[in-house]
């Protein structure tokens, strides 16, 4: 996803003369905690998880998205959403309205209240980059461009849907568990993917395919995820030299150290400080 846009201008794609028909009224792509929903109470609201987890109520309910999952809450659904703050989340909101919103979404079987997993569709976000770049150059006839690409993304959503499932990733959660809970209880220790594999009773090809398609990321990519974390705490919270923290977050080598941090934060260890 190469389009990143936080909190985007109000979208408004109405598809007839009455606003009432149908209204695509906001979207975004959203990185870790920054989530812009503050739509009304009357909205439709999608999120389509591509990175990470998070932890979605509506309805009363609780619903933990993962990779490759989304749900759309209902109007009047009590929402919210916190992303998972352990590993970086990546995920598409939109919202919408209108007394056809609801008709559309039953004709392309979203009808009930449930997760629904498709996977990481190219085919649909490309489709909603383009939604937001519509809405971001503000071209005429943008809203109807915006509106057309965003149902053709739900239909293609719901194509995928049925033609995946019954597939459901939350088994694969369960199956990874032991070695997600070992890597956040300890995530310096020097274990390696086989070690990781050996606790969840799976060879490590299979554990690794498992493991990579629930969070988004490799085993060691989330390991060195989380060391970087406790990284950041550290900088921002001590005066503890880089090399020491290096240490103590099991990176041997302070300079592989740097490296690591700047590939996942885009800083340097003294710059993030610095700016912190």
């Amino acid at each position: 996803m190469s389009r990143i846009y936080i909190q985007e201008p109000t979208i408004t794609a109405q598809t007839a003369d009455s606003s009432s028909y149908f209204s695509l009224t906001n979207g975004a792509v959203c990185l870790d905690g920054n989530n812009p929903d503050s739509t009304g109470a009357s909205e439709f609201v999608l999120y389509y998880m591509w990175k990470g987890s998070g932890e979605l109520t509506a309805d009363k309910k609780i619903y933990n998205l993962f990779p490759g999952d989304f749900y759309i809450c209902r109007p009047g659904d009590n929402r919210s959403f916190v992303p998972n703050s352990s590993v970086q989340t990546e995920y598409y909101w939109f919202s919408f309205s209108g007394s056809m919103a609801s008709e559309i979404l039953a004709s392309i079987k979203f009808a009930s209240k449930e997760k629904y997993y498709i996977g990481h569709s190219n085919e649909v976000t490309t489709l909603f980059d383009r939604v937001l770049e519509e809405a971001k150059n503000a071209e005429p006839n943008s809203t109807l461009i915006a509106s057309a690409y965003f149902t053709a993304a739900l239909g293609i959503m719901s194509r995928l849907a049925i033609h995946i499932l019954p597939q459901d990733p939350t088994v694969n959660q369960d199956k990874i568990a032991p070695a997600i809970s070992a890597i956040n209880s300890d995530c310096t220790s020097k274990l390696g993917v086989d070690e990781y594999a050996k606790m969840c009773n799976l060879s490590t090809s299979y554990f690794t395919h498992l493991f990579t398609k629930s969070t988004g990321y490799s085993p060691l990519e989330y390991k060195t995820r989380q060391r970087i974390n406790i990284a950041k705490n550290l900088l921002a919270t001590t005066n503890l030299p880089v090399k020491e923290i290096s240490t103590i977050t099991g990176f041997k080598d302070p300079l592989y150290f740097g490296r690591c941090f700047k590939r996942t934060t885009g800083q340097s260890p003294s710059d993030y400080r610095t700016k912190k």
